[in-house]
């Protein structure tokens, strides 16, 4: 049986960077039965200077760019990538050293991390170009209204309304697709092993 719940800014949580470098807005997350770990978290963050990410070793992460004018990320062991435009994102590994130097001035970002022996997420950053419809083949899938009202048909279903800033939880969608209207939003499904 699904369950749908919004959750709203009220109850995100912001919480220090475990390198101490800067602040963390943590919207939701699943903490694993008897453990300090996560299974999955999505967060937002404000980058206000170059420097190295956190480490986060077990964890993939995908990181979207939601506000600014660009980020440039350098990894160890593999590619760098330039975010130049809203809701460009990138994957990459979170204990892999990332070097992070933005392009003119600071940025807002947007995260989601999952742990790696546990569950995967597919992303989805959508810019108001149409409707959009996902298929649906996950556990777990969450959207989130970036910046204006975001309307949700989950099929046999009502019309979800999304305000801009709150988030949609659906445990367990027993549904085919869903179909979201022409806002700006990040759409994850997370999937367990």
């Amino acid at each position: 049986m699904q369950n749908i719940k919004i959750v709203t800014p009220q109850n995100y949580v912001s919480m220090p960077w475990r390198n101490g470098l800067g602040q963390t807005c943590e919207l939701l997350k699943e903490n694993l039965p008897d453990d300090n770990e996560y299974a999955w978290r999505l967060s937002m963050a404000d980058v206000t200077t170059d420097g190295e990410f956190s480490n986060f070793d077990g964890y993939d992460r995908t990181l979207l760019l939601l506000v600014g004018k660009g980020i440039t990320l350098e990894f160890e062991h593999s590619k760098r990538c330039d975010l130049g435009r809203s809701l460009q994102s990138v994957q990459f590994k979170g204990d892999e050293r990332t070097i992070a130097t933005l392009h003119d001035g600071p940025i807002r970002d947007f995260n989601v991390m999952t742990l790696r022996s546990h569950c995967t997420a597919e992303v989805y950053g959508h810019n108001r170009t149409d409707i959009k419809k996902i298929k649906l083949h996950s556990d777990i899938l969450l959207a989130y209204a970036v910046d204006d009202q975001l309307s949700i048909q989950l099929e046999n279903t009502e019309i979800v309304t999304l305000p801009a800033g709150h988030l949609l939880h659906v445990q367990n969608p027993e549904q085919q697709s869903v179909v979201f209207n022409d806002a700006k939003f990040i759409a994850v499904q997370i999937r367990y092993y």
